[in-house]
């Protein structure tokens, strides 16, 4: 197969005409495990952005969602209490690697097609871009808070940054011109409208990694809406809030992306039971512009060729790295960004189990969606911790073989602190790396990989004391 180009598009191009051969990854089964739909599957192939959708830059100005228009707003966030994953794990994960930015148009069909530089043309293929959300990662460790399933919260505000190409501002319907109202839905979901999967990978076979979408069997293909969402909001975009594209020779240079807010007051689930997955919060993107473009038409070309027709164009930062896959091995921490395209809309299936959603993490390169999302929680924790080191609890407990588990823990002072892990007989099985910790609760990842079936202690030690705390492998 040729080597893919541009961007994601064309990936999906490749997989409906089923040129396998060079892919990493491939379907084995489809089995049932832990009421998780669950399939395994080699890695799937890389792809390469753009580099014309890399060049953008982001406004000062906010847009706020108010009564089903966008008023701008200037103000100086403070982003102390604000939850961001994608930097959280740019320097916690990737000690400080940063992600490549790019802008990602969305489309409501596979009509629209780019022309870059060097004169290859390519549809856009995605028609809804998500996110889902847990607050209970430990890669959120000296970000912020990190919660626990005990810990209900509600999402105050969601943020991202938007692109809102505006190349035509009339239409002619019934023999007027009218203006031109594009419109945005964004939807937001917890966990009475999420479904947790996982797949695992033929060189890694007793590894399941995770992800979370919204349900698959509650997306309407026509309307690319999903019915289990808790709420919907509209956006109504007329040409006060479109961005800029600079243009140079006629030819598209750079973006001029603003951020986007929106108040979802969405409320996530809490449980007393194991289950680390109730606390999810998710949201997706859908574009449905007033005038769509017809099969094969231009929307913007890098080449300098001529677009006879133009089309308002809507798009969102996205970020990936080449040669890196998320690994989510946890069922309590899942932070992962979900994109439908042609394929799931028309019918198709990718990778068999994928019917409407397909995680970023099934990618070679995985692709983030870097939002931000405030909340607040009614209950986190204020009992006095009178001495050094308290309220150490491990979840999911019990937890599969070969995946991870938190531990999660209460400090008076910043301490450094790691995990040991001991059977039964006192045998040191695992240790954790040491982390520098806040005062407050904190949270520690241990794997569980290697480990046989049975009871484990788990022993969280630091300069504050030591507490120990079972953890069932099953």
């Amino acid at each position: 197969m040729a080597k893919l180009h541009r961007g994601y598009s064309r990936f999906f191009l490749y997989l409906r005409l089923r040129e396998f051969n060079k892919m990493k990854k491939s379907l084995l089964s489809l089995v049932a495990m832990m009421g998780l739909t669950t399939a395994a599957m080699a890695q799937a192939p890389g792809f390469d952005v753009p580099k014309e959708q890399k060049n953008i830059k982001v406004s000062k100005t906010t847009y706020m969602l108010k009564d089903k228009a966008l008023t701008p707003t200037r103000r100086a966030e403070s982003y102390s209490n604000w939850y961001e994953f994608t930097k959280a794990y740019e320097e916690n994960e990737l000690l400080g690697q940063t992600l490549s930015g790019f802008v990602n148009f969305i489309q409501p069909d596979t009509n629209l097609c780019m022309v870059y530089s060097d004169g290859t043309k390519s549809k856009l293929g995605f028609h809804i871009v998500g996110t889902t959300f847990d607050p209970k990662d430990s890669t959120f460790l000296n970000k912020a808070e990190v919660l626990t399933r005990f810990n209900p919260y509600t999402v105050d505000t969601l943020a991202f940054t938007q692109f809102y190409i505006r190349q035509i501002d009339q239409v002619k319907i019934g023999g007027n011109m009218v203006d031109v109202v594009d419109t945005v839905y964004i939807q937001y979901f917890n966990i009475t409208g999420i479904k947790v999967g996982g797949y695992t990978f033929q060189s890694n076979p007793g590894v399941t990694y995770r992800y979370g979408t919204p349900s698959v069997d509650k997306l309407s293909y026509k309307s690319l809406l999903n019915s289990a969402a808790i709420k919907t909001d509209t956006l109504l975009l007329t040409k006060d809030y479109a961005d800029s594209v600079v243009m140079e020779n006629g030819v598209p240079k750079s973006f001029f992306g603003r951020t986007f807010a929106s108040l979802p007051n969405v409320t996530s689930k809490s449980t007393n039971g194991a289950d680390g997955t109730t606390t999810l919060f998710a949201f997706s993107v859908v574009y449905q512009p007033m005038v769509k473009a017809a099969l094969g038409d231009t929307g913007m070309a890098y080449n300098g060729s001529t677009v006879f027709k133009k089309y308002n164009m809507y798009g969102v930062r996205l970020a990936s790295l080449d040669g890196h896959d998320q690994s989510i091995t946890s069922t309590n921490k899942i932070n992962n960004m979900f994109v439908s395209n042609f394929q799931v809309r028309y019918g198709q299936t990718l990778f068999g189990f994928l019917k409407s959603y397909l995680p970023g993490t099934v990618f070679g390169n995985t692709i983030f969606f870097p939002s931000f999302i405030h909340l607040t929680t009614p209950n986190l924790s204020t009992k006095n911790v009178v001495a050094g080191l308290s309220g150490v609890q491990v979840y999911p407990n019990p937890v599969a073989s070969n995946a991870s588990a938190d531990v999660v823990f209460d400090l008076t002072a910043p301490s450094a602190v790691k995990a040991v892990v001991t059977d039964l007989n006192g045998r040191v099985v695992s240790t954790s790396a040491s982390v520098n910790c806040i005062a407050g609760q904190n949270a520690i990842s241990v794997s569980t990989q290697g480990l046989s079936k049975g009871i484990y202690m788990v022993t969280v030690e630091s300069n504050l004391g030591r507490m120990s705390s079972k953890l069932t492998v099953n």
